[in-house]
């Protein structure tokens, strides 16, 4: 292009009203062959192409003057968002590409665990979105001027051709802009050598993007590839070896969630047993709902017919069992109870494991003997796990009264029973010791619990593998939270309602936590960290306080107020994708016309990237309410989804956003 041509593009470009160019392409596939990806990223170099060549096939493409996008501001946002996020998804591809490709062939057999790089291609993104110049709005702005720019001069290029300079200088500015528009629309609709130039040239600038990318990242992407894989790697193949692959939720698996397997876990890591003088049994009383009854600790005897009968050796063995308990015989239960779950195929079936199938699964690592032969587990860590086995064995359950259904009418029931029977395949029962488990262990659910996998009465919860995995005593409060909204989360999931008001009381005293009188602060400062690292281990999506005054803790006796003050606990997107198909269906629900439906999709949309920023960039509620002039609990609604924001608000919120990209 001669500069006399660049000089009237430069004159009449100005003219052009601002635009924008809307491009809807097909949905993304969720899952990548890596290994065509790859070597099309070797054949290509650093850059993987945006959209395929042939882009006019699998797209459509509108011209918006600025007016139109105004009026529908909030959808051309959410569309922005996610082109956004699909040009990172590809850079972040590259990214993984480039680091494979320094390693020595034998690393690029990661290629081919299609697992592990769609969690590798998900931590890339975050990175990318969160500590590289790609998290700058900046950034974007730019790149979206960039856009029109050459937008504008490819279609001036073309009229100065087509019309002459003479014939633009004769245009009025409106029938200037009318006839821009009509060229650019054509062309990005129809012209397929229009839409390869303009196609090339952001690969190009996208390619500048993704080498600034891979001199931020390599250090970096390159050490978690190596490292994690070499630990994701090891657990894989620690976990086939056992044969122990137990459910089909990533990093979750299942427990029963019935209330008194609830209680008999609280039970254990409480220890809150009723312990007199040594003529009863320890007792832990619970009443949930329509739900009553009791726990003791009575231990198994060798040769004992009566398991009932007191005795002194019996009764000081049952009070010692009392101050063994911990949160690693709850870990114990939950990973016998989810073995069970997985493998049974009835409630009287009698299971057979190995004892390093409990040890695997809390997490532990067995040493290597000489020249890297595996050595086994310690000694320290099997007799853990024979008496948590012991202790589960001396478990008696009785259930005075519960509401069980019957041909769909409830009954009335009891029932009592140990909660775990260890036998023998033929059906014999034994005494848990290191001589019998050394091993192997058998056993099978009691005709307590066993009466909750009936087909009416079967439920089921997600528990985060993690739980089984945080240390038992560094970590106890973790370790409990995650146990009790596992549970919590199971019963809403009926209705639909994760995020239900949570008392302060309350869930301290479902972690095991008291209220530290004399520093109380600490307390505080403790349920708050144990909440964060939750979060920051993917088992819940945030956690906030509702209408809590960081006021009031200044003043003298304030723990009395945030006691009785609430957080909302939002659970991952795994567990409310997995418990979206139980949610009762109203029936007697008005159906909503679709007017009102994509208006409420936009809404959610705006209501979960609020709390997505806000998360990122750790905002409290009460920066933002002020930044919007609202009040925070109306801002803590909008999030939650519980509060419909006006036109106006909706339009400060957007533009509010816009800050973050």
């Amino acid at each position: 292009m001669n500069n006399y041509i660049q000089q009237v593009i430069d004159q009449y470009k100005n003219v052009i009203q601002n635009f924008y160019v809307l491009c809807i392409f097909d949905e993304l596939e969720t899952q990548y062959d890596y290994l065509s990806l790859y070597e099309q990223h070797m054949a290509d170099g650093t850059i993987i192409a945006l959209d395929h060549h042939d882009s006019a096939s699998y797209s459509k493409r509108y011209v918006l003057s600025e007016d139109a996008y105004l009026q529908n501001e909030e959808l051309f946002y959410k569309l922005r968002i996610e082109a956004r996020n699909r040009t990172i998804e590809k850079m972040a591809k590259s990214v993984i590409f480039y680091v494979v490709a320094q390693n020595d062939d034998t690393n690029q057999s990661i290629l081919s665990n299609q697992s592990l790089l769609d969690e590798a291609l998900q931590k890339t993104k975050r990175i990318i979105r969160k500590s590289t110049f790609i998290s700058d709005p900046i950034t974007w702005d730019y790149f979206y001027s960039w856009c029109r720019a050459q937008l504008t001069t490819f279609v001036f290029e073309e009229m100065v051709i087509t019309n002459g300079v003479n014939g633009l200088k004769n245009l009025t500015p409106t029938e200037l802009n009318e006839l821009f528009v009509e060229r650019l629309t054509s062309n990005l609709t129809s012209n397929g050598e229009f839409i390869n130039k303009f196609s090339r040239a952001i690969d190009l600038y996208i390619q500048e993007w993704q080498r600034k990318l891979i001199h931020e990242l390599n250090n970096n992407i390159q050490t978690y590839l190596r490292i994690e894989h070499a630990v994701e790697k090891q657990e894989v193949i620690r976990i086939e070896r056992e044969n122990i692959q137990i459910t089909t939720v990533p990093n979750y698996i299942f427990v029963l969630n019935s209330v008194v397997y609830h209680a008999v876990r609280e039970a254990m890591y409480r220890r809150d047993f009723t312990q007199g003088a040594l003529d009863s049994w320890p007792q832990y009383n619970f009443i949930k709902g329509k739900t009553k009854g009791h726990i003791r600790i009575i231990p198994k005897l060798e040769n004992d017919k009566n398991t009932m009968t007191l005795n002194e050796d019996s009764l000081i063995m049952a009070h010692n069992i009392v101050q063994q308990l911990s949160t690693i015989d709850v870990d114990v239960l939950d990973i016998l109870c989810s073995i069970f779950l997985h493998r049974s195929k009835h409630p009287e079936e009698i299971i057979e494991i190995e004892l390093a199938d409990i040890l695997v699964m809390r997490g532990l690592k067995a040493k290597l003997g000489g020249e890297g032969r595996r050595g086994g587990f310690e000694a320290k860590q099997k007799e853990q796990v024979i008496t948590a086995l012991s202790n589960i064995q001396s478990l008696w359950l009785t259930i005075e009264k519960t509401v069980m259904y019957k041909n769909n009418q409830p009954v009335q029931v009891g029932v009592q029973g140990r909660t775990i029977l260890f036998k023998q395949k033929d059906g014999k029962e034994y005494i848990v010791n290191k001589d019998n488990c050394s091993k192997k262990i058998s056993f099978t659910l009691d005709k307590v619990l066993a009466k909750y996998l009936t087909s009416s009465q079967r439920q089921v919860a997600l528990l985060p593998l993690k739980a089984l995995r945080y240390h038992a005593y560094r970590f106890s409060c973790e370790k409990q939270l995650c146990r009790y909204l596992s549970w919590r989360w199971r019963t809403q999931a009926y209705k639909g309602d994760f995020l239900q008001l949570n008392k302060i009381s309350t869930l301290l005293e479902a972690s095991g936590e008291t209220l530290n009188k004399r520093s109380p602060m600490r307390t505080r400062e403790r349920f708050e960290k144990a909440l964060d690292q939750l979060t920051a281990d993917n088992i819940i999506a945030d956690w906030h306080y509702v209408n809590w005054d960081e006021d009031l803790a200044l003043n003298r006796g304030w723990t009395k107020y945030w006691l009785n003050t609430s957080v909302v606990i939002e659970p991952s997107h795994v567990v409310k994708d997995h418990y979206r198909s139980i949610k009762k269906v109203d029936k007697n629900a008005t159906p909503q016309d679709e007017t009102a439906m994509k208006k409420n999709a936009v809404l959610r949309k705006i209501s979960e990237r609020l709390l997505e920023i806000r998360k990122e960039h750790k905002l409290t509620l009460l920066t933002v309410a002020e930044e919007l002039e609202v009040s925070a609990s109306y801002i803590s609604n909008i999030e939650r989804s519980q509060a419909k924001p006006s036109a106006k608000l909706r339009g400060k919120i957007v533009k509010w956003m816009e800050k973050f990209g």
